[in-house]
């Protein structure tokens, strides 16, 4: 009889984190205790879950991709039409009382499909031609994640797409000029939104003396001003009762006017040249235009002169330069970010221009990890997370890192960093060794899944990265993410045992 091979090291990383986020939860407050309780469930469900998935042949799974895939983007579709709407999203679908978040699933089976395509496309994903299965199989789920909103689950489906793609073969320099576009694409839009909303005090104090009226209606309404201010239209023959009157009093076209010529006014006197720069369309075009051209010669050169290597690299970054500023250009013209979206990113450059919602909370975070000091409070002592209403919002989901710190100090948050990154060193260890390309990628992806979900809660809970709401693996309360992570663990449990047994 062979011996079964298991990685008890991964399951103790598992394990450990899990009852230190119980621990952290039940000392949080009387309510806290309550999620402890089914935080075990849900554990005890995802062990359940673990064991099934580490003895089933993880290669069936490949079989089934195309079907996971399918019923996921099924469930994403259901959530946005008969889904529970939750802080304005509709990200849970609910069944008897349990809730169900389908973007953790559709994550997982997304991982398993891309493996299963790069995995059998191996030899050709070096052609950028390859590259367009993926981007869509990734594009589709990411646009029905972002609709609900959840930007937090959008933007981490892209991570893992590119790792997975860099270690199928794919072309780097391609995968580079396609993060440069991306990013710029959203970075240019959203930079130039947060310049707008960090004067509206400037705005209040500039407006006070000569129109008091307009300045108390800014002051009320906030970064929802420039919603109504950049088209008015949108809001013509609404009574005023329906809007309250500081809407009624910022629509009125010469108020509307005095605003516009007022935040010009601040514009110009406080100069950024970045901002300045990408605000301004004919400079943006004349880049683009620049790009274009020097690629369209630099590749004639390069076919038909000399076959010199560095003009096909100039031509490459051109072109990645002209479709970045391109991208950014179309972005800002045709899609409008909504103010609390702008501001989650950006909060964390510049809390204290927001100390409201997701400036309140890096604050509170920075305050609750830093209270806790060396050696913590003591486990239930922590003052931020009592009373019915805590200081630190979210605590037991987005910022229980912060509650560890505050708990158990700056030893109880070493501790779970070292657990969790000992964790994905260990499905790290095992995505190299894996005996088959499908099992690598598969492994590849969940530890990306994994990296990203540590890196992103715990950077924004120490004020590293904007506030995108990502629980904190095996450590948050939530009942989706602890069982789809349980499952991912029994994935890779599977793909290291499955290297001992002789297998086609």
């Amino acid at each position: 009889m062979k011996t079964i091979k298991i990685d008890w090291a991964i399951i103790f990383f598992c394990l450990t984190t899990s009852f230190i986020g119980v621990m952290a939860l039940y000392g949080g407050s009387e309510y806290g205790q309550s999620l402890a309780k089914k935080q075990l469930v849900w554990l005890f469900l995802g062990l359940i879950l673990m064991i099934v998935f580490a003895f089933f042949n993880y290669q069936n799974l490949g079989t089934y991709a195309a079907i996971l895939y399918g019923a996921g983007i099924l469930l994403l579709i259901i959530t946005l039409l008969a889904g529970t709407e939750t802080k304005g999203a509709k990200s849970w679908l609910r069944l008897g009382g349990i809730g169900f978040q389908p973007a953790e699933f559709m994550k997982l089976a997304l991982v398993i499909a891309l493996a299963k395509y790069l995995s059998v496309r191996e030899k050709r994903i070096a052609n950028i031609n390859e590259l367009l299965v993926p981007f869509v199989m990734t594009f589709i789920p990411q646009i029905l994640i972002a609709v609900q909103p959840d930007l937090s689950y959008a933007v981490l489906l892209l991570p893992i797409l590119f790792v997975m793609l860099f270690l199928a073969g794919a072309n780097v320099s391609i995968l580079l000029g396609f993060v440069a576009v991306g990013f710029l694409c959203l970075f240019a839009p959203m930079y130039l939104e947060y310049h707008k909303y960090i004067i509206i005090d400037d705005i209040v104090q500039a407006l006070r003396p000569d129109n008091y009226k307009l300045s108390d209606a800014v002051h009320i309404l906030g970064f929802e001003s420039w919603r109504y201010v950049d088209k008015p239209g949108d809001f013509a023959g609404i009574k005023p009762e329906v809007l309250g009157w500081a809407k009624a009093t910022l629509l009125i076209p010469e108020n509307i006017e005095m605003f516009k010529k007022t935040a010009q006014f601040i514009f110009a006197q406080e100069k950024h040249y970045l901002r300045d720069f990408l605000a301004n369309d004919k400079a943006i075009i004349a880049v683009v235009a620049t790009c274009f051209i020097t690629y369209g010669i630099t590749m004639f050169l390069y076919f038909y002169y000399y076959k010199i290597d560095i003009l096909k690299n100039v031509g490459t970054v051109t072109l990645i330069l002209g479709l970045a500023f391109a991208a950014s250009f179309v972005m800002k013209k045709t899609v409008s970010f909504k103010p609390h979206q702008v501001i989650r990113i950006v909060s964390f450059a510049n809390p204290d221009k927001f100390p409201k919602g997701a400036g309140y909370q890096l604050r509170h975070s920075i305050i609750t990890i830093g209270s806790g000091k060396v050696f913590g409070k003591g486990f239930g002592n922590g003052d931020m997370t009592k009373g019915e209403i805590s200081f630190l919002p979210e605590w037991y989901n987005d910022f229980i890192f912060s509650v560890i710190g505050e708990q158990f100090g700056i030893i109880g948050n070493t501790t779970i960093l070292i657990l969790l990154f000992g964790l994905i060193l260990r499905g790290v260890s095992i995505t190299w060794k894996s005996k088959d390309q499908f099992g690598m990628l598969l492994a590849a992806g969940i530890n990306t899944m994994f990296f990203l979900h540590v890196v992103f809660n715990t950077g924004i809970a120490m004020g590293l990265l904007p506030v995108t709401g990502v629980p904190l693996i095996f450590v948050s309360y939530g009942g989706s993410n602890m069982v789809f992570s349980c499952i991912a663990v029994g994935i890779l449990l599977n793909i290291y045992m499955r290297r001992f047994i002789n297998i086609k």
